[in-house]
């Protein structure tokens, strides 16, 4: 689906006010916290429902003025879906981004809200929760739900399938008696395992998920402890480059049928991909200045990263306009056209792309570096407007920059690939 990315204001509420979402209507809170969000334009198809409901609707990822991140992949249950009953997975997304203080709150409000109503539409998902102090896999179901806090020391890597176990430390309270109802789960052999009960046996052990999984694992084993935004950005561009599984873009989109069906690896970074992004949480420092997410629209191979910050509350409009229809006014088609035109010649096209992007990445780091410098010590002089305006003039002057070169090398690749310009 076509993306966007936009900031939402923090906001009061009267008491006993109700809250329309997608299929129910919710106790609001009395505040909701600022917070950005990257997700899908109108109109939109969702994955196991055709169209989206507004309001509460549009929500993939996305970081809060506390730090807290989020993002959220399908997974496979053995439940049965509940199409248009309960809280939809966007509307989740969402109250999270406008209620959590911290990833251990976010984990609440999800168990909260399946043990309350129920997740609708699609029953297994996985949801991945950070704040500067901590982080959190939640991994759900249709009617149930289990937590695993992440240990200080570990290096988690999930794709499109259950990882929670048998150790977990919070979860629905009727979990393992649901599994017993439903036969999938007998004592007698053995300890419980959420993955192993509730996950689809057919989906549970395939090459499309544990070969990212491996594969990602082995760019960061000896990174651990030292890990960066860039060891990151480096794991989302990966096409399995210097192994027998590398290949080069197709037009065809690759979703599991595809991949399964014509023996072709689910690479990591692929055409499917609406956004990507890197949470940098540093608790040492302010959290407006300290946490940032490093954000690039549609495929990351082709895509600049550029650093949104937790503070900071605008952007350029052509990164959050909401019309899906193709047009130059959206940064995000800007984005999708450069991967479109690139992926005709790739080993002409991405060898100049990603110099460009590695060179524009360092330039903006050095810019940083002082930027921060100059709001923490705003900061410690209790200026906290002062470092909030230049904390917003670089978050909107560095994605303007980001699309202006974006559009600079589409130009570049329709000369190169003698590509017929796309308008």
């Amino acid at each position: 689906a076509v993306g966007r990315l936009w900031s939402v204001e923090e906001a009061t509420h009267k008491t006993g006010e109700m809250l329309e979402v997608p299929y129910n209507t919710i106790s609001q809170a009395e505040e909701s916290y600022q917070y950005w969000a990257s997700g899908n334009t109108l109109p939109a198809t969702g994955l196991g429902i055709s169209a989206e409901k507004r309001p509460y609707d549009s929500v993939l990822v996305g970081m809060n003025q506390w730090g807290v991140t989020m993002s959220c992949n399908w997974m496979w249950s053995k439940e049965e879906n509940m199409p248009e009953q309960g809280i939809r997975r966007y509307a989740i997304r969402q109250l999270i981004l406008e209620r959590a203080k911290t990833a251990r709150d976010a984990v609440k409000i999800i168990g909260g809200l399946i043990d309350k109503y129920g997740q609708a539409d699609w029953g297994g998902l996985g949801y991945c929760l950070a704040d500067p102090d901590e982080a959190w896999i939640v991994e759900t179901t249709t009617h149930n739900w289990v937590a695993r806090r992440v240990r200080d020391d570990e290096v988690l890597v999930v794709a499109n399938r259950f990882t929670v176990g048998k150790e977990y430390e919070m979860s629905s309270e009727g979990l393992v008696d649901f599994a017993k109802q439903k036969e999938w789960y007998d004592p007698s052999k053995g300890d419980f395992s959420f993955r192993d009960v509730y996950g689809r046996p057919d989906k549970m052990n395939q090459a499309y998920d544990k070969d990212r999984e491996a594969r990602a694992m082995s760019l960061l084993e000896n990174k651990k402890g030292l890990i960066t935004p860039e060891d990151l950005f480096l794991v989302l561009r990966d096409r399995y480059e210097g192994t027998p599984k590398y290949t080069k873009p197709l037009q065809v989109e690759i979703w599991r049928e595809v991949s399964e069906g014509r023996f072709i690896p689910r690479t990591i970074s692929t055409n499917l991909c609406q956004s990507t992004s890197v949470a940098h949480l540093r608790s040492y420092m302010p959290v407006e200045v300290g946490a940032v997410m490093w954000y690039a629209m549609v495929t990351p191979h082709y895509s600049g990263y550029f650093p949104v910050y937790a503070g900071a509350t605008t952007i350029p409009e052509k990164f959050s306009n909401v019309n899906s229809a193709y047009s130059p006014d959206s940064a995000w088609w800007v984005f999708r056209m450069l991967q479109k035109v690139g992926d005709l010649q790739y080993d002409l096209s991405y060898p100049t792309v990603n110099n460009f992007w590695t060179a524009n990445h360092a330039n903006i780091v050095g810019k940083q570096k002082d930027l921060e410098t100059r709001v923490i010590d705003l900061m410690n002089k209790d200026n906290k407007e002062q470092a909030v305006k230049l904390l917003n003039t670089f978050t909107y002057s560095q994605a303007d920059n980001t699309l202006y070169h974006a559009r600079r090398l589409l130009r570049l690749l329709q000369d190169l690939t003698k590509n017929v310009p796309v308008w």
